[in-house]
């Protein structure tokens, strides 16, 4: 190869590489836990949750330092001016909404006047018994008697507007429905403040306007909270945060960390395994090109899919290391080779049979559930393609022939391909080994259907030390550790919504299923409020004639006035109008209101909240509400997590099985010869089964990672077999075996690398492939050398290379 032909190769492929990594810097890349979500129903269920603000929610425990201050109350002041301080600057924050972390003043006055003239519509059936027992002779006597000493009390001069309104009291009927926004946690109030019931903790609640599953707007976020913390906390107040927020800061940092520590440690490894075993400077631009496949790419990749998963682009990369394999054969292969041109045609067949089922196996992903694993597929086919495509342009560029390379290359041979390999057919230690290798199979195959599937994200979680206490904590303190349900009601309006909602609300109160936090009982839809409108007017209609005398008698008997109660007792024949939600804005509830009503203000539908206890009795009455009504959806981890784990099951299967099938296909089309097919396959059998019978005995869960590990491992072990079995066969390029040895070795280390990572994915990822290659290679080497072995009459081997 003349040296201008070396400098147009070179500076082809370098091209292709600055074009691709110009375009590939405009890439947006987007670190998002919602890609590992199976598409479909589950997914949707989870971007409903996060449109109704659940998930990014955010919550602030505040508490004191232990002896830091001289007394509770000294504490308590603290708290309360470092509460308040955040509380100011939360809210006045475009990043937040929605924030809850103190009761104005004056608010259960305001409480009072806003829901009391909506008596009549707001009262429901259940409640007329309470309202009749206050209606009594007796109990009017009684409620004038107590209004009449609290008005001759300072206390009672300002509440003589209230009094006039409500003299029997019929507002805490109302008012006990309340008791439906406490949201499942224990906590009490304290001038206006959420208070622990130790009353040494104080609560703020908020709402991330940026979606916190990103990591990228999770570091933003965090980021303001640390300087706003830092400026508003007292000496000896400490705070500590938990939901969302922390998890995926913690899972995004743990990667990168992993990242950042373990491909240096690998890539380090490698070269020294490579330099150690092959002596030659050159294995640097061997190693180094197949990766310059990644820019063109990445470039694809964003091409189609205008942003990429950080999850997808990191292992999508990982899986290109594919790649490195081809460069290493086609190296040796040069190396050992006499003349250029045959060296290219013997090496030619093994590569493009490997290129084609790599390709194969890839492209099964294509067709997964989980848009991350779409996204590695393109990246990682995409990425083969040019590595291999560049590897045959650059790698004979660097090889030069008739400098003594040959005998080096033999000599590394004769190191790495035992002399006992050659007597294997037909002794006792051929039998034995093909008889364990069968057992393996055997072990693998019953293994497989008593295996677990898990499909939560969280057990790809990985807290750190600070969040599982700081959660811990917040347990203890607020309660609400229970598994929940979320119940979201659907409408084209606020009306049609909160109407939904009553039906949501009288059905779980009819099968007595816990309500956590509802808006039912404070907002009903207009349809309710006009049926209880009816169920007043006709109460009062029925006392038409006994009530006023009572009253009148009673309330003269105290020396009020004929138009004392004036108010009231028109209202009892009034009609109010309807009571909407924006009646509710400036009040107390007005925040948690906001934060359980969603949409509607683009045309979109509105969305309204309800959260309940789920338990093992609850769940079939709530899969039944979901059955017959379309505009409610029941969204609870476990029916997340049943429904994800058959889609990840099926996923897995089936596209397992197809992946199969597609390199048993292109590998008999390979080689038309049975004995070179099994000898092909048996790595990859033996890798699967290998994995398989690891999980069983070790007790781990098959989740979402699983399968990009197996179709890995696939591509991988396919390759030592197809390039194991030409080498047989042909009885040519003895570098094969050398090449297979190393690659796999490399391989190992690349992946093994991972099994030392902090993240549960990366570690899992590593140690399963681990166990993968590392019975992979060995079988190519023993098993299907042996199952290769050409026939004396040269037929089979003949037909398998030709």
């Amino acid at each position: 190869m003349t040296k201008g032909s070396r400098c147009t190769r070179w500076l082809l492929v370098l091209s292709v590489v600055f074009a691709a990594c110009w375009y590939a810097l405009q890439l947006s890349v987007r670190d998002d836990a919602l890609d590992l979500l199976p598409d479909g129903q589950v997914r949707h269920d989870v971007e409903l949750l996060q449109t109704i603000g659940l998930v990014d929610r955010i919550f602030i425990t505040f508490s004191a330092e232990p002896g830091r201050f001289a007394s509770p109350q000294l504490a308590g002041a603290a708290l309360k001016s470092s509460v308040s301080s955040l509380g100011e600057r939360l809210t006045a924050d475009d990043d937040f909404g929605n924030v809850l972390y103190r009761f104005p003043d004056g608010y259960q006055q305001q409480l009072y006047q806003t829901l009391q003239p909506y008596l009549p519509v707001l009262l429901t059936d259940d409640d007329y018994q309470t309202v009749a027992d206050k209606i009594t002779p007796e109990a009017i006597q009684e409620a004038l008697k107590n209004n009449f000493l609290l008005l001759n009390t300072p206390a009672g001069m300002g509440m003589k507007d209230l009094i006039a309104a409500d003299p029997l009291g019929l507002m805490p009927v109302l008012l006990r429905k309340l008791q439906n926004f406490r949201s499942g946690y224990s906590m009490q109030l304290d001038d206006g403040f959420l208070v622990s019931p130790d009353q040494k903790n104080f609560l703020v609640l908020a709402e991330s306007q940026k979606k916190l599953t990103d990591s990228g707007n999770a570091e933003a976020i965090q980021k303001k909270l640390n300087t706003i913390l830092a400026e508003v906390l007292l000496p000896g107040i400490k705070a500590e945060i938990i939901g969302t927020l922390p998890h995926t800061l913690a899972n995004s940092r743990s990667i990168k960390h992993d990242l950042r520590v373990l491909l240096p440690a690998a890539s380090f490894l490698l070269v020294v395994l490579l330099g150690g075993v092959l002596r030659d400077i050159r294995i640097l631009v061997v190693f180094a090109v197949p990766f310059l496949g990644a820019p063109p790419a990445i470039a694809i990749t964003s091409g189609i899919y205008g942003s990429i998963s950080g999850m997808a682009l990191g292992f999508g990369i990982v899986i290109l290391g594919i790649a490195v394999d081809f460069s290493v054969h086609l190296f040796l292969a040069l190396r050992e080779g006499k003349n250029r041109a045959e060296a290219m045609r013997a090496i030619r067949r093994p590569m493009i049979f490997a290129t084609m089922t790599t390709l194969a196996v890839l492209c099964v992903l294509l067709f997964s559930d989980v848009p991350s694993h779409r996204q590695m597929a393109t990246l990682a086919i995409s990425g083969v393609v040019f590595a291999v495509g560049f590897a045959w342009l650059l790698i004979p560029t660097v090889v030069n022939f008739g400098q003594g390379e040959e005998k080096t290359a033999s000599s590394m041979q004769g190191t790495l391909l035992p002399e006992y390999l050659q007597r294997l057919p037909g002794t006792n230690g051929g039998r034995i080994i093909l008889v364990l290798w069968a057992g393996l199979i055997v072990c693998g195959v019953f293994s497989w259907p008593m295996l677990n599937y898990n499909a939560d994200l969280r057990s790809l979680d990985v807290p750190n030390d600070e969040i599982i206490v700081s959660e811990r904590h917040f347990s203890n303190v607020w309660g609400g550790g229970g598994e929940q349900a979320f119940l979201v009601s659907s409408g084209a309006n606020l009306d049609q919504a909160v109407d939904t909602n009553d039906r949501v609300f009288h059905f779980l109160d009819e099968h007595g299923i816990e309500i956590h936090q509802t808006l039912a009982a404070i907002l009903p839809g207009p349809q309710q409020q006009r049926q209880n409108l009816t169920a007043w007017q006709a109460f009062w209609q029925e006392r038409g004639e006994s009530f006023p005398k009572d009253f009148s008698h009673a309330s003269s008997g105290y020396g009020f006035s004929d138009r004392a109660f004036q108010p009231f007792l028109q209202s009892l024949g009034g009609n109010p109008g309807i009571f909407t939600a924006e009646k509710l804005e400036g009040t107390v509830l007005g925040s948690m209101a906001g934060s359980m009503i969603r949409g509607g203000d683009k045309g979109d539908d509105t969305r309204v909240l309800t959260i309940v206890s789920f338990t093992e009795e609850s769940q079939q009455w709530l899969r039944l509400l979901a059955t017959e009504n379309p505009d409610v959806a029941v969204l609870a981890n476990p029916i997340w997590r049943s429904e994800a784990e058959r889609m990840l099951k099926t996923d897995i299967v089936v596209l397992s099985a197809i992946a199969g099938c597609l390199v048993v296909l292109l590998v008999a089309v390979q080689f038309r010869n049975l004995r070179a097919i099994v000898a092909v396959l048996a790595p990859v059998v033996s890798a699967l089964a290998a994995m398989s019978l690891f999980c069983r005995l070790t007790g781990q869960e098959l989740n979402m990672m699983h399968l990009i590990m197996g179709i890995l491992v696939i591509g991988l072990a396919v390759d030592y077999g197809i390039f194991v079995v030409c080498a047989r066969l042909s009885q040519t390029a003895e570098s094969a075996y050398l090449a297979v040895t190393i690659c796999a070795a490399s391989s190992l280390i690349g992946f093994g690398v991972l099994a030392f990572a902090s993240h549960p994915a990366l570690s899992s990822l590593g140690i399963t492939v681990l166990v993968g290659i590392g019975v992979a290679c060995p079988v190519a080497l023993l098993v299907s050398y042996q199952l290769a072995a050409p026939e004396k009459n040269g037929g089979p081997g003949v037909a398998a290379t030709d």
